[in-house]
């Protein structure tokens, strides 16, 4: 339903008035916040959530937008979270610390914040993960600023917090822009011996270092070649049991859980072909006696 904008006013205690909007996020794009949720009352709709778009909507001197008309508003916990994450009203370090406050004194999973809040499960699990895999200072860098949401997320992909370090640096400068961070980030974990500025020259000046990486793609293979069965089993399982250690988002747990029990069903279906055959060649030995 569109409203006339001069009849909307921001309800009393909403986040808006208790915090002052983080200058590094007035800009921030937020394109899956859901419709301003009103109330009316005697002298027009007060605004309970969507006040960015309603902020950007004065803005840009439009009439009238388009709301959700509410006769009660529960759970205005969830709501003023949702509120201070699209109107940029902390700092992303601050933000993340609220989604786990949050869920854990509501004993709730990402995937139920984000049906309360409307922020998609994938930002929640990002913001979440930046406080236990980013560096403390680098973590600073973002909240001043200095380093984008974007590049911050894929930094904390690196276990290493020196590296990271080292990694932020072009980015924090201004030297390198944001828009290189997925291919540099990749770039290292498939040749992590190569130094940092060779990636980075291969990203942005197209300089190929796929010489070294096909050589120790031949030596893998060659290495792999000479491993028993049960030598690659046991290498297998080394990686499937790292799996526990990694952090794995609940909007991608059903898939892993998934692809396990195919892999549980494989597993059974191969030593039930071994001890059966085991079986019939002890037998066929017996009668041959």
């Amino acid at each position: 339903m569109k409203i006339e904008i001069n009849e909307i006013k921001i309800q009393p205690n909403h986040p808006i008035f208790k915090y002052e909007p983080v200058k590094s996020l007035m800009n921030k794009r937020n394109s899956s916040q859901q419709k301003p949720v009103l109330i009316k009352d005697n002298e027009g709709y007060l605004l309970y959530s969507g006040e960015k778009i309603y902020r950007n909507s004065k803005s840009k001197n439009k009439s009238k937008i388009e709301c959700n008309i509410k006769e009660v508003i529960e759970d205005i916990e969830s709501i003023n979270l949702s509120e201070i994450y699209f109107s940029g009203l902390k700092s992303p370090s601050e933000i993340a610390k609220d989604f786990i406050k949050f869920r854990n004194a509501n004993n709730i999973s990402q995937q139920e914040l984000s049906r309360r809040t409307g922020i998609t499960p994938g930002t929640i699990h990002h913001y979440e993960s930046l406080i236990k895999k980013l560096s403390p200072k680098l973590l600073g860098s973002l909240d001043e600023g200095k380093l984008t949401f974007k590049e911050a997320r894929c930094i904390a992909d690196i276990d290493d917090f020196e590296k990271q370090i080292e990694i932020a640096k072009p980015f924090i400068s201004g030297d390198i822009s944001s828009v290189y961070v997925e291919k540099i980030i990749g770039k290292i974990k498939k040749n992590p011996k190569a130094s940092l500025e060779k990636i980075i020259n291969s990203v942005i000046n197209g300089k190929d270092i796929a010489s070294t990486k096909k050589h120790e793609e031949v030596i893998f293979k060659e290495e792999e070649k000479n491993l028993s069965i049960e030598e690659k089993i046991l290498h297998f399982a080394i990686e499937l049991d790292s799996v526990k250690k990694d952090e794995i988002p609940e909007y991608r747990r059903l898939r892993v859980i998934s692809t396990l029990k195919i892999l549980d069903s494989k597993i059974k279906s191969t030593l039930n072909h071994m001890n059966s055959t085991f079986a019939e060649n002890t037998k066929v030995l017996s009668n041959s006696k």
